[in-house]
């Protein structure tokens, strides 16, 4: 279902861009960080943070190649598309979802509240056109994310060879060519 609501989402004719999901589920060059095999969601255009899909995974999850370090790098947003979505309503933007492991909760409503007072007809629109399709309503983020990434371990996540050199890391063991 994620990726279906994935797809409507993306061939939605809205500035995907206002609600900070640039070109959603268009594949990028890959960070050092990406774990093998995620889909994209779309990115906010900013440190080359972006969200992505696992194989054989519902949920949503952050990639912030700037701010992270391991076990923090790859971290889970939502149990799933719509929740995501659901989030995005709330914060009328995917950036501070991305933001949420290194914020206590009065930075995190500082932050929503300075996005608030900005007025943008264009992700306002975007924004209604979201919650109608999908028959959402916005849903506060940060107990739920904060709770999905206290209980999230990383040692599931799998990494190119590059991840492991570039950190200085050791990594699973290859097999010779």
């Amino acid at each position: 279902m994620t990726r279906d609501d994935l797809a409507r989402f993306a061939a939605l004719p809205i500035d995907h861009e206002a609600v900070g999901l640039m070109e959603p589920g268009v594949p990028q060059e890959p960070y050092f960080c990406d774990p093998v095999g995620g889909e994209p969601v779309g990115r906010i255009g900013c440190d080359g943070v972006h969200f992505i899909l696992l194989p054989g995974d519902e949920r949503v999850f952050c990639v912030d190649p700037a701010m992270g370090e391991p076990g923090t790098y790859v971290l889970p947003v939502a149990e799933d598309f719509r929740q995501f979505l659901s989030f995005v309503l709330y914060c009328k933007d995917a950036s501070p979802i991305a933001q949420i492991w290194w914020l206590s909760r009065p930075r995190f409503d500082a932050l929503l509240e300075e996005g608030w007072q900005t007025a943008w007809p264009q992700r306002d629109a975007a924004l209604e056109a979201v919650a109608a399709a999908f028959g959402l309503e916005s849903a506060d983020p940060y107990e739920k994310v904060k709770a999905l990434q206290a209980g999230f371990d990383p040692a599931c996540l799998r990494f190119s060879a590059e991840y492991y050199d570039i950190l200085g890391l050791e990594g699973p063991e290859r097999e010779e060519p």
